[in-house]
């Protein structure tokens, strides 16, 4: 007799196990695809971006942009005629490289309210982001590309 008590306290024992690993599993997976599904930007969500980055100014947010965009373009090593080009086409350079890179990884948010910042202050002298493409432009020894 004890010899089957054992045994069924190891079967109901390995069952609980199993159980319970089934539910953690299913648990986990089912967290991963609503994280999925919630971390999926759309195209309408960059196009809500950038008309609130175009309509709403936020100089942190601006600076930030202005430095992501910069580094960006440098990471494309951009050749002197990149370098020549007059204030106004090489933001939209850096814009342009910056955007194709965050469509590239699906961060449609971010490539929506770059192009909204630069439609919002190219033709502003300064701003907050030129100030951000600014000092990535003089830590890498090209200050002199974007001037007040």
């Amino acid at each position: 007799m004890p010899n089957s008590a054992h045994n069924l306290f190891t079967v109901k024992f390995k069952s609980s196990i199993y159980f319970c690993f089934l539910i953690c599993f299913f648990a986990l997976n089912a967290g991963q695809e609503t994280n999925a599904q919630e971390t999926k930007q759309t195209m309408a969500d960059a196009a809500q971006a950038m008309d609130v980055c175009r309509k709403v100014p936020k100089a942190d947010r601006d600076e930030m942009v202005g430095e992501q965009v910069t580094r960006a373009w440098l990471a494309t090593a951009p050749g002197a005629a990149a370098e020549k080009q007059d204030k106004s086409n090489l933001l939209r350079s850096m814009v342009d490289t910056y955007s194709k890179a965050m469509q590239k990884d699906g961060q449609l948010i971010a490539m929506g309210c770059s192009q909204g910042v630069l439609d919002r202050v190219q033709n502003l002298n300064w701003s907050p982001f030129h100030s951000g493409v600014n000092s990535v432009l003089r830590v890498n020894g090209m200050g002199d590309l974007i001037k007040p």
